[in-house]
């Protein structure tokens, strides 16, 4: 039975505060974290949230990572359904190559019919429970009207995530070669699409994020793919829905194929808070589960989940002019959580604040912007944005009056002088 993670006491982070105007405070603590070494080519575990980094094996690494391409595919859907651009009851009608490739044994399908129209719902559900690569291509034409265009979109979608060194040939992740007439223009048979855990990550975190709905379907065991009153039923390919380790995993993703290994981006949320991870390249289907386990298990055993409560006084206070109070003291200005290691000894938090400017005047009210705060964790893997640190804005704890004008008008000409 994994353990409870633990939230740490805010009494606990303040008590350790230095207290200074432009200060840095600290957590004091000493361990040595227990390496992991995952059997998998990559790996990558994020916190859903804030997209701090926890744990990091070749991160930035392009891999090909077949199926797993899908959950670019299903943003972009999703996106286009919130613009209202298509609806879940859209309907569109496979090509000929395209019901080809759904009656092809070698690869993950359901079986599509020529002539037959599909609703965007059913195929969105058969990509992401039973990972049906002809229906993911039919979410494609749905969206962009050929296959070329939506390639174009997806790599457009990427670099707007920030994405920029993936290689995108296909909307579900097969080989190039079994694409048909459908592959994208001058590219070889044997290309596949190519991410690192890191760009899955991304992608995963957008997905929880601005679109949340997406659980409610990857967490599904199977669904009943209805074609005119013949039914195929589907079961999901991602074996740790049904677990019993209490990992609580709801998603998202499996991907396989002879160039990718296996691989696996999951997603779980345990105690109300939410981990995403990504293993690309393990050895079998087995293993890409047991990594997964692996690397959760690691993380609830070795670290604390530390939660700093909005209007949260961290004991730093920013010097003011001309008021009837010398110095303001500050508190957060929305809450923030960070994955710590458990039992530290180090200087693991650090805890900037700046001023908004080099002179704070009076008159200043409760709540209103003084400056920012930065924290950073030492010796951290940063954040999948690039960002080494979280920010959040310093608010004023108090109002602070300002002085008579004429004491204050004495004031600045001593400052003048």
């Amino acid at each position: 039975m994994l353990k409870k993670l633990k939230k740490l006491g805010i009494s606990f982070l303040t008590s350790l505060m230095v207290v200074t105007g432009i200060g840095q405070g600290f957590i004091n603590a000493d361990q040595t974290l227990p390496q992991l070494d995952l059997e998998a080519k990559s790996a990558i575990a994020v916190d859903a949230k804030t997209g701090q980094i926890i744990y990091a094996k070749d991160d930035k690494q392009t891999y090909p990572v077949a199926s797993m391409s899908k959950l670019l595919t299903a943003y972009i859907l999703l996106q286009a359904i919130h613009k209202g651009e298509i609806t879940w009851e859209t309907r569109v009608t496979p090509t000929a190559t395209e019901v080809d490739i759904s009656n092809n044994t070698e690869l993950t399908n359901v079986p599509l019919q020529e002539g037959h129209s599909y609703t965007i719902r059913q195929l969105y559900q058969a990509m992401l429970v039973g990972s049906a690569n002809a229906a993911t291509m039919l979410i494609g034409n749905a969206i962009s009207g050929t296959q070329t265009k939506f390639i174009d979109k997806m790599r457009e979608t990427a670099k707007s995530l920030g994405i920029t060194d993936a290689k995108i040939y296909s909307a579900n992740g097969l080989t190039a070669k079994y694409l048909g007439d459908e592959i994208y223009p001058n590219t070889d048979k044997n290309a596949e699409n190519e991410f690192s855990v890191r760009d899955m990550a991304i992608i995963s975190q957008k997905l929880i994020k601005e679109y949340p709905e997406i659980l409610e379907t990857t967490k599904l065991t199977k669904i009943d793919f209805n074609d005119n009153g013949e039914i195929t039923t589907v079961n999901n390919t991602n074996e740790l829905l049904q677990d019993d380790s209490n990992l609580e995993v709801d998603g998202l993703k499996t991907g396989t194929s002879d160039a990718a290994g296996y691989c696996f981006a999951s997603t779980t949320n345990k105690d109300g808070h939410r981990i995403i991870t990504v293993i690309a390249g393990a050895k079998d289907n087995d293993a890409r589960f047991d990594q997964t386990k692996n690397l959760l298990n690691y993380i609830y055993n070795n670290y604390d989940y530390l939660a700093i409560s909005t209007n949260q006084a961290l004991r730093q206070d920013i010097k003011v002019k001309y008021g009837k109070q010398s110095s303001i003291s500050t508190i957060i200005g929305n809450d923030l959580s960070l994955w710590v290691p458990k039992n530290t000894r180090a200087k693991v938090l650090q805890i900037k604040l700046t001023p908004k400017s080099s002179k704070i005047e009076a008159p200043i009210k409760q709540g209103e912007t003084v400056g920012d705060y930065q924290i950073t964790i030492a010796g951290n893997l940063g954040f999948i944005d690039g960002s080494t640190d979280l920010k959040t804005k310093a608010l004023a704890a108090n109002s602070v009056e300002g002085i008579n004008i004429l004491i204050k008008w004495w004031q600045m000409l001593s400052d003048a002088i």
